[in-house]
C-alpha cells in the first residue's frame, strides 16, 4: 500500500527530474514511512531550477517520488496557482493509496477538499502550532490575528478528522489541538539521532569571552536572530563579554549583519551560514559554552534536542514543547530581551559542577529521542492508518 504525504515545504527539482531539498526532509527522512508502506509520494510545492546547490540534499530515490504542485509564495502566487493545483490533486482522487497530513497546513485541506472522497480516513502528523506562528511579535503581517484564528481552527478540525495521528510534543500540542477520542494518537519527533550523535562531557568550564552558538534558518524572522542580537548589544553594555555563532542562512541573513554593525556588536557574532554536514554543526556545539534558541514559535525545536546530545546547557524561548525538554528556570519568554540577558548572566555565575549538571540532565533527556526510541511509535501511528477502513 502507497501513502501521500502531504508537507507544506519547497523542494526543488532539477536536471534529470532529480529533487532536492535545501535544508530539510532528505531521502532518508522519507525511508521512515517505507517500514509500513510500500511507497511513499510527496505531496509538496515544487520548483523548477537549473542546478542544485552545492549543500542541498537529494530527496527522491526507491520507492520515495513526488506529486509536483506549483510553486508559489505569498496570497497572489497562490491565488495564480490555483487553478493548476486543483487540476493536480483531483487526479489523486482515483489512486488507491493511504494519506498522513503534516499540519499544520493550508496544503493539507485542499488536498483533503479536492482529492479525496468524503468517507476517505487519513492520519496527521502535527508538528507546528499556528498560536506560535501568528502570535504578537512572530508576525507582522496586518491579517495576522485572522491568520491565527483561522489556521488554530483548521489544526484543531484536521487533529478531531484524522484515525491515527502523531505529535512532536509529549503533551504541549496535545492540550490545544486535542485527537479524536476513537482516534489512535501517538508522540514522537522528527528528529534522527544515531550514537554520533551524543557526546556526553565530563568536565564543563566557561570560556572568556563566553561562547554560544545559535542555529536557525535566516529565510525566516520568527528564528529571533535579531532578538538575540539586541540581547547580545545588552550584554555588552553590562560589560558580560559573551561571542555568538549563528549557524544558519537565507536571505536576511544580510539584513541580520547590518542590524549586528548598526547595533554595535558585529565584532562579537560571526555568522557561518549554512554548514555542508552534520559533523561541522556537531563540532560548532562541542566548541560553545552555551546553546540559545531564540525562536518565537516552534513544534518540538530538533536543533535544541540535537544541542542537549550534545552535553550542552542551553537557554530556550518558552514555544511549543520547549517546557517538555529544558528546565523552567532557563526557559525565557517571546522577545523578552531582559529575561534572556538576566539568564545569561546567571549561567555565566554558577559553578562548573553545576554547569556539568545540567548538561548531564540535557544529554539524558536527550537519549529518549534516538531513534531506535521513536521508530516504534512511528510504526505503530503508520500501521493503524494502514489497517483503517
Amino acid at each position: 500500500m502507497q501513502v501521500d504525504v502531504v508537507i507544506e515545504q519547497r523542494f526543488y527539482r532539477c536536471y534529470q527530474n532529480k529533487f532536492w531539498t535545501e535544508n530539510a526532509f532528505p531521502y532518508a527522512f522519507w525511508t521512515r514511512y517505507l517500514d509500513v508502506f510500500t511507497e511513499v509520494n510527496i505531496v509538496a510545492r515544487v520548483l523548477q531550477v537549473s542546478v542544485p546547490k552545492s549543500d542541498w540534499k537529494r530527496v527522491d530515490g526507491q520507492d520515495v517520488n513526488f506529486v509536483n504542485l506549483p510553486s508559489y509564495i505569498g496570497p497572489l502566487g497562490f491565488i495564480m496557482v490555483l487553478p493548476c493545483l486543483i487540476r493536480i490533486l483531483h487526479l489523486r482522487k482515483v489512486v488507491e493509496r493511504k494519506i498522513i497530513y503534516r499540519v499544520p497546513s493550508i496544503l493539507s485541506t485542499l488536498y483533503h477538499i479536492f482529492a479525496t472522497r468524503s468517507d476517505q480516513s487519513y492520519g496527521a502528523e502535527v508538528v507546528g502550532d499556528p498560536a506560535d506562528v501568528f502570535a504578537v511579535g512572530a508576525s507582522k503581517n496586518f491579517f495576522r490575528p485572522f491568520f491565527k484564528w483561522f489556521f488554530v481552527n483548521m489544526l484543531k478540525d484536521q487533529c478531531k478528522g484524522a484515525v491515527s495521528l502523531s505529535y512532536v510534543t509529549q503533551y504541549s500540542l496535545q492540550e490545544r489541538y486535542p485527537p479524536n477520542p476513537s482516534a489512535f494518537d501517538t508522540h514522537y519527533s522528527s528528529i534522527q539521532l544515531d550514537q554520533s550523535d551524543f557526546n556526553k562531557r565530563v568536565k564543563y568550564s566557561l570560556s572568556r569571552p563566553m561562547k554560544i552558538v545559535c542555529i536557525g534558518n535566516l529565510t525566516q524572522p520568527y528564528k529571533g536572530c535579531d532578538f538575540m542580537l539586541e540581547a547580545l548589544a545588552q550584554l555588552q553594555k553590562q560589560q558580560l563579554n559573551c561571542h555568538v555563532t549563528w549557524v544558519g542562512g537565507g536571505y536576511l541573513l544580510t539584513e541580520m549583519q547590518q542590524l549586528a554593525k548598526q547595533l554595535g556588536v558585529d565584532s562579537h557574532v560571526e555568522f557561518l551560514g549554512n554548514l555542508a554536514s552534520r559533523e561541522l554543526i556537531r563540532k560548532q556545539l562541542d566548541q560553545a559554552d552555551v546553546f540559545i534558541l531564540t525562536s518565537r514559535q516552534e513544534g518540538l525545536p530538533r536543533v535544541l534536542i540535537e544541542s542537549m546530545a550534545r552535553s550542552l546547557v542551553c537557554i530556550a524561548t518558552n514555544v511549543g514543547g520547549v517546557k517538555e525538554l529544558i528546565s523552567k528556570d532557563l526557559i525565557i519568554e517571546r522577545d523578552n530581551k531582559h529575561q534572556l540577558v538576566e539568564v545569561i548572566e546567571r549561567v555565566s555565575q554558577i559553578s562548573s559542577q553545576q554547569l556539568l549538571d545540567i548538561a548531564t540532565t540535557n544529554y539524558n533527556k536527550a537519549l529518549e529521542y534516538k531513534e531506535q526510541s521513536l521508530s516504534k511509535r512511528r510504526q505503530a501511528m503508520y500501521q493503524h492508518l494502514k489497517e483503517a477502513l
